[in-house]
């Protein structure tokens, strides 16, 4: 991986996904999600050379993740989890700061993805390091949820 992010966070290591972690990774997507991906549907992603995935790990567990896949100027979001008992530490927020030079490396101009109306607590990470909300799609997520669509233009 080229571009400069750091490795480090207080006393968690940052890195790109390696193929061995995607079973934590499923897991915790399963733990936090009402329509998690699939290990096999990770495993695709994890492949594709336009995504990237960094992990936060805590003594060789997975803490939190974030993943993106740029198609054409824009790094999609796939996910961006903290494990429950990690939340509050400022982990998400990290974790998408750090990603941003990679996502620059690959082209991209801007982050863009989506979070469901319930989940204020994301929003508030998002808006606190530079995202807005820039429209809603009803009925976007398979519950029927409404979706913010929310985008972080690089500067």
């Amino acid at each position: 991986m080229s571009g400069k992010w750091p490795t480090r966070y207080r006393n968690y290591c940052v890195q790109p996904l390696h193929f061995r972690d995607i079973g934590q990774i499923a897991a915790l997507e399963r733990r936090v999600f009402p329509e998690p991906m699939s290990w096999k549907q990770i495993w695709r992603k994890y492949r594709s050379p336009h995504t990237v995935y960094l992990v936060v790990k805590d003594h060789g567990r997975i803490v939190a993740f974030f993943g993106f896949e740029v198609i054409d100027q824009y790094a999609h979001v796939l996910a961006n989890v903290t494990h429950p008992d990690y939340r509050r530490q400022g982990l998400a927020a990290f974790v998408l700061t750090a990603a941003e030079p990679l996502a620059r490396d690959r082209g991209a101009k801007a982050f863009l993805g989506e979070v469901r109306l319930s989940n204020t607590p994301q929003l508030r990470v998002l808006e606190t390091i530079g995202w807005h909300v820039v429209t809603e799609i009803p009925a976007f997520f398979g519950n029927g949820e409404t979706a913010h669509i929310v985008m972080r233009i690089f500067s």
